[in-house]
């Protein structure tokens, strides 16, 4: 069976972080979910300790899931996101590192690291860490008040030590607590990154950057502020945000933005309300105004505008045109559009030719009679917004899949050169402060060819690994975008009480 691109994308990752024994045991999940450790050790061609550790690695890092069968024995199954989460990771760092400064984002990257580790190993590998690379002196107080700090703004929650068996399915069912790494095993207090709330924050992030480029900085920083008074009151995956007066937004606005009155704030939020965007929506007039924060909407904008570059990429400025056309009325048909593009027939007709044929856009066939007469019959255009996102988001993972391999690749093929380097480095490092001879004596073991190569390598990857990076940032919103619309379907048809769980 052909796995799905995101599928063979995440057995990749675990396979280049994790090594080939996990990406096995992972593979065997994601094609038997909710499988028990007999069925795992008969599949897959490892010992039963090795599984035990594989499984012990999965779920400290939080990609492998534990559930318990009613009839006693214990169940395995991955969670392919939480994997493909792991490509953004670089990004996490960096956030906290702008937010919160260097000994945060030491906190996070050993928390990344580990999956789940308690606090009195993340506090002393964290000390350890700061003192040796950043050489500034770090106490276990003043560390112990960044991890605070993170946990009230909800970047790190805790998490209970899972309780799961790892035995025989033979032996009875009483559970065992799983040892990971001996960082776990001490105390049931766990720590681990809360991976949503990166991404949601991001989201915000894109939101306010839009508003900003649409309308202008001070709209931005109006729409910052209300979205930092949001994640106060609302769960970070909410629709919508429950209301904000114009007195809030007022008093949490930055004294330098210049806005003094709350008349002039009225004026752009009416700006902000009215903009077709749809991100803002004016709830009543309680409390000078009070508006609500429309994610879905927002997202879907951003999206949708996304949709837009790609199309302007691929087919060139008149097919955006009519592709913008049909994302703004949703249904046309082909006449229409040639008046709405102001664009003649034989040109639109190639132009919707190509974008249907590519499955940007969907076509609905219309009959006036019941036998299809062809002069009686009109095709009405549109797009659909969801398929099409996540056909899109299928290629970028197929994308960054492909830049990948290819990096992985070039490292491989290049193995002894950057071999030699590491160890005519690691002689560097032991010489210390010695006669610059002796220093350049080592240096030349690398030649001049070599160096060269050694360059081009390092800016093949380089620029490899900056394409993934811009990759990831962009599956964001596609990802965040079909998670709402999941969610709506599901707030639409709640299912029946009774109804079985799937």
């Amino acid at each position: 069976m052909r796995k799905s691109i995101d599928a063979q994308l995440s057995i990749f990752i675990v396979k280049e972080t994790f090594g080939k024994a996990l990406a096995d045991v992972y593979d065997f999940l994601l094609q038997n979910t909710k499988s028990p450790l007999r069925s795992i050790r008969s599949r897959v061609d490892l010992s039963i300790s090795q599984i035990k550790l594989c499984l012990a690695i999965g779920i400290q890092h939080n990609f492998i899931l534990v559930s318990h069968h009613k009839r006693g024995f214990t169940e395995y199954s991955v969670d392919v996101l939480a994997v493909l989460h792991r490509l953004r990771y670089p990004s996490y760092v960096y956030c906290v590192k702008v937010l919160y400064g260097n000994v945060a984002e030491v906190l996070i990257e050993e928390i990344l690291h580990h999956g789940q580790i308690t606090r009195q190993s993340l506090i002393s590998k964290t000390i350890t860490k700061v003192e040796h690379n950043i050489k500034e002196k770090a106490t276990e107080k003043s560390i112990s008040e960044k991890l605070e700090l993170l946990m009230q703004t909800r970047f790190v929650e805790v998490c209970l030590d899972e309780q799961t068996e790892t035995s025989s399915a033979d032996e009875p069912p009483p559970s065992k607590r799983l040892k990971r790494d001996g960082d776990c095993a001490k105390d049931k207090v766990c720590y681990k990154v809360c991976v949503s709330r990166f991404n949601y924050y991001h989201r915000d992030l894109q939101i306010v950057d839009a508003v900003t480029r649409r309308l202008s900085p001070k709209h931005g920083e109006i729409m910052s502020t209300m979205l930092r008074l949001a994640e106060v009151k609302n769960s970070p995956s909410a629709l919508q945000s429950s209301l904000i007066s114009s007195n809030e937004i007022f008093n949490a606005l930055p004294k330098e933005l210049g806005i003094t009155s709350r008349t002039l704030l009225d004026v752009y939020l009416m700006t902000l309300a009215d903009d077709e965007m749809g991100i803002i929506m004016k709830a009543g007039d309680s409390g000078g105004g009070s508006y609500i924060i429309n994610y879905r909407e927002a997202v879907s904008s951003l999206c949708k505008a996304s949709m837009e570059a790609v199309v302007l990429e691929k087919f060139g400025a008149r097919s955006r045109r009519l592709f913008r056309l049909l994302l703004l009325t949703q249904h046309l048909e082909q006449q229409k559009l040639e008046e709405k593009a102001m664009m003649s027939s034989k040109v639109v007709n190639e132009l919707l030719y190509e974008m249907f044929t590519e499955q940007y856009i969907t076509a609905t066939e219309i009959a006036k009679t019941t036998d299809h007469v062809p002069s009686k019959t009109f095709y009405c255009f549109t797009v659909a917004v969801e398929q099409l996102a996540r056909r899109l988001l299928q290629n970028n993972y197929q994308s960054i899949l492909n830049l990948s391999t290819k990096r992985v690749q070039i490292l491989a093929d290049n193995k002894r050169l950057l071999e030699k380097k590491q160890k005519v480095d690691a002689i560097l490092a032991t010489l210390g402060e010695v006669e610059a001879e002796q220093r350049q004596e080592v240096e030349e073991i690398i030649t001049p060819s070599e160096s060269q190569q050694l360059h081009t390598v390092k800016l093949q990857t380089d620029r490899l690994e900056n394409g993934e990076l811009q990759l990831t940032a962009s599956t964001l919103i596609w990802e965040i975008h079909l998670e709402y619309c999941t969610a709506k379907r599901i707030a639409e048809n709640p299912k029946p009480k009774g109804a079985p769980k799937t």
